[in-house]
């Protein structure tokens, strides 16, 4: 099945030729094409019916079902949404677009340990953008985590409130625009932090929005909305996409709105052979994948679903476990630690000294695509994630930066493995049983998880966006 905006058909997209997805999976692939040297998902005649069965039991046991679909959109919201999803006027320094990070060329995400904001000059591995504290989440079938984005929460529903940073920083009448609708209200935050999209106060001017105080976000999404005003076409798609609003009525929250609805349909995919699985197909898997969802299902086996639970194979909830730091620090608003170079994960935003060092469980679908791997992209192979998983504790003490494909970031790896030890770590890693002869069998099973449309999205890229400001292609 292809992505939800295709089956709208009102994007105007590129005829790109297929040139795969570059950065984000390629770097382990194999002759037969698979990467890490996973045996792929590939369908078969006669799947063993006693290991379909014992798949079955576990999935009917954790209430697995297929996928519902994400929200309807209007034809001429998504086609704003799309405009504005590319279109880097939204940054002060005009630079960066949702894209630039969220790049389809790479999976919706950007192949890199760490993201690169403003500055930016490229995708991946070449934007020589600002490098910030975070590892960039891709965005595949974000209806399907209704609670919170992002891998430490500080975007987060609290009794239907959108709270960011533990605050609620974005007014009522913004989140009543929004629909309390955590990925729109998330699709407006970018554009208020200093080294993502807002930029820094500029003495020559050029960045209005960096101008505005630290604290100010009504400042930086209001002059946004003037840069927005100033341009014909998207005063005529803003009214065409809120039938019934002028232009003057016109918020950051209708932003948010368009962007939140183009995400969730182009980025919207529900037929990899898991999904085919999961609808009844019993031979939509092979042998190695049946065996390593098995693994990954059973609590007596690799037990991994007591965190990648549900149909986004996530419990949305954040857990100790043990991965190292390197890096700038978390840079929003400011580092952790001596130096401002440490993160202390969603103690940060519950401010609870239990929560150091936690942080969410990542969804996998599409992950096969998504490399580099962990909450700060430590790993750059599934084996190398996996292998974490054998013995946490040896992995922290004797983790090796030099696979990082970044060298700039060789020499940051921060002095703080006593502290993350003392901080504890989740008893259920003590029940997570995965060895170096379950890899590929796991990794089958996690590549069965890719939508074959997920494999290559440049048709989604548009050739130019509104203001005229180009578009990485």
């Amino acid at each position: 099945m292809r992505s939800g905006i295709d089956r709208y058909g009102v994007l105007l997209v590129s005829a790109l030729s297929l040139l795969g997805l570059g950065l984000a999976g390629c770097d382990d692939s194999t002759a037969d094409g698979s990467a890490d040297g996973a045996v792929t998902a590939r369908k078969q005649d006669a799947p063993p019916p006693g290991l379909v069965k014992q798949v079955r039991s576990e999935l009917a046991a954790r209430g697995i079902t297929p996928i519902a679909a994400p929200p309807d959109a209007s034809p001429e919201l998504l086609a704003l949404g799309e405009a504005l999803f590319y279109d880097k006027v939204l940054s002060g320094t005009r630079d960066v677009a949702c894209a630039t990070c969220h790049a389809p060329q790479l999976a919706t995400a950007d192949g890199r340990p760490l993201n690169a904001g403003i500055g930016a000059d490229g995708i991946g591995l070449a934007n020589g953008g600002l490098i910030g504290g975070r590892h960039t989440q891709p965005l595949f079938n974000l209806h399907l985590l209704p609670g919170g984005l992002t891998i430490d929460g500080k975007v987060e529903l609290v009794d239907g409130a959108v709270m960011t940073l533990g605050l609620p920083l974005i007014p009522p009448e913004y989140q009543q625009t929004l629909g309390f609708d955590i990925v729109k209200a998330q699709a407006i935050m970018p554009l208020v932090t200093h080294q993502e999209m807002r930029g820094f106060p500029d003495p020559n001017d050029d960045n209005e929005l960096g101008d505005c105080d630290v604290f100010d976000l009504g400042c930086v999404w209001g002059g946004i909305m003037v840069r927005l005003g100033d341009i014909p076409e998207y005063v005529d798609m803003f009214e065409a996409a809120f039938p019934g609003k002028t232009w003057d009525e016109m918020t950051i929250a209708e932003v948010g709105v368009a962007i939140g609805a183009y995400e969730y349909q182009a980025f919207f995919f529900d037929d990899s052979p898991w999904d085919r699985f999961v609808a009844g197909d019993d031979a939509a898997l092979s042998d190695a994948a049946l065996r390593g969802a098995r693994h990954f299902y059973a609590s007596n086996k690799g037990n991994c679903a007591s965190c990648h639970s549900g149909n986004a194979l996530t419990d949305q909830k954040y857990h100790k476990t043990l991965s190292p730091m390197f890096g700038p620090g978390g840079s929003v608003p400011g580092g952790d630690g001596p130096g401002g170079l440490d993160d202390f994960g969603r103690m940060r935003n519950t401010h609870d000294p239990a929560d150091k060092y936690a942080w969410r469980t990542p969804p996998l679908r599409g992950v096969e695509l998504t490399a580099p791997y962990g909450r700060l992209g430590q790993y750059t192979t599934l084996d190398g994630f996996l292998s974490h998983y054998h013995d946490p504790v040896a992995a922290l003490k004797h983790y090796d930066i030099t696979q990082l494909l970044m060298a700039v970031l060789h020499g940051t790896l921060l002095n703080n493995t006593a502290d993350v030890l003392a901080s504890g770590v989740d008893p259920l890693l003590a029940k997570i049983k995965i060895k170096s002869q379950d890899h590929a069998d796991l990794k089958a099973f996690l590549h069965s998880l890719t939508d074959d449309a997920q494999r290559d999205l440049h048709h989604l890229i548009p050739d130019s966006v509104p203001s005229g400001l180009p578009v990485d292609q």
